[in-house]
């Protein structure tokens, strides 16, 4: 197996400077199937494995979410008859280190209804969330720019319609 052009030090450099994008795919994707930690690690091997891959002609952020979104997805086709998405605890990841109580509620109650989205959807969703322009969100998911947008537009729709 050829090593990748990185040492194992700049590789556990890359994974904590992009934790957050790492932990927040896994908080949405586990499964009981896919623990969050297996899910975790899952990424960090296709990450490592892929770092070769990784030609520049993007932002090392905007590979590592698509890196952990794809991971993410061939885990979830792997299990599909048999996912159960898991409980959340918003303020306990680090997807808001400053919660108080009205605003983990409705954290809560989004991701909730997040959480029912096919899981394209929801990475698509989630980027969108994360303030990814509609480029990088179609370079990350492999679609065309027009496809984000009109997909957002439906997601949005639906969001709306299943928080009523």
């Amino acid at each position: 197996m050829k090593s990748p052009p990185i040492t194992e030090r700049e590789f556990t450099a890359l994974i904590k400077e992009h934790s957050r994008i790492i932990n927040k795919v896994c908080f949405f994707y586990a499964t009981d199937k896919m623990p969050y930690d297996d899910l975790r690690q899952e990424i960090y091997m296709n990450l490592w494995l892929g770092i070769g891959q990784f030609r520049g002609d993007s932002k090392l952020s905007t590979w590592v979410y698509r890196v952990a979104v794809n991971s993410a997805l061939m885990a979830i086709r792997n299990y599909r008859s048999k996912l159960n998405t898991l409980p959340i605890d918003l303020c306990g990841n680090d997807m808001s280190s400053e919660c108080d109580d009205a605003q983990r509620e409705q954290l809560k109650a989004l991701y909730d209804i997040i959480n029912t989205l096919r899981p394209i959807d929801k990475a698509i969703i989630l980027l969108w969330l994360d303030e990814y322009p509609y480029d990088e969100i179609a370079e990350i998911m492999g679609i065309p720019r027009n496809t984000v947008a009109t997909k957002l537009h439906r997601i949005k729709h639906q969001l709306v319609n299943n928080s009523q």
